[in-house]
């Protein structure tokens, strides 16, 4: 059997590689993660009816597609919505008007409704993934989303 030497300067160009690769690695799959990821637009679809939502307070709705359940709410004159999805195991959220809050059955975290969908307790780490919405007429439309729906390993559809 041959034994196959490697000289000093082999060894430091391969560990030279190995290095520069291991710290590159994780900015490409950042920079793959972002574009899957936050403020991605999707097709604008109208979720509700501006007067609808400002007499019930709350509407449901799918967001980007049938498989995605959301919520739009009216607080202090200004919409909001975000998906039901719990960010730490998937259960679908509550909304609790007289709180402004997302709350997990499941493991009890909640979410701030009025703060972008901040996590204010419990096991997600992460805040509601937000629906970007706005105003056209007295339509609400949809328009991307801002974070990662629970399930997914991207935000495309």
């Amino acid at each position: 059997m041959s034994e196959t030497a490697c000289s000093r300067r082999g060894f430091l160009k391969a560990a030279g590689v190995i290095v520069g690769a291991s710290v590159a690695a994780p900015a490409l799959l950042a920079s793959d993660a972002k574009k899957g990821g936050a403020n991605l637009s999707y097709p604008p679809k109208k979720i509700a009816s501006l007067s609808a939502l400002k007499k019930s307070g709350e509407m449901d709705f799918n967001y980007p597609d049938a498989d995605s359940p959301c919520k739009a709410v009216m607080i202090n004159g200004e919409v909001k919505a975000y998906s039901l999805l719990c960010t730490h195991k998937g259960c679908p959220t509550m909304y609790d008007a007289s709180a402004q809050t997302f709350v997990c059955p499941c493991h009890f975290s909640k979410f701030d409704a009025a703060k972008s969908g901040q996590t204010i307790i419990g096991q997600a780490t992460g805040k509601l993934p937000e629906i970007m919405v706005e105003i056209k007429g007295d339509d609400v439309v949809a328009y991307g989303v801002d974070g990662l729906i629970f399930g997914r390993i991207s935000n495309t559809l």
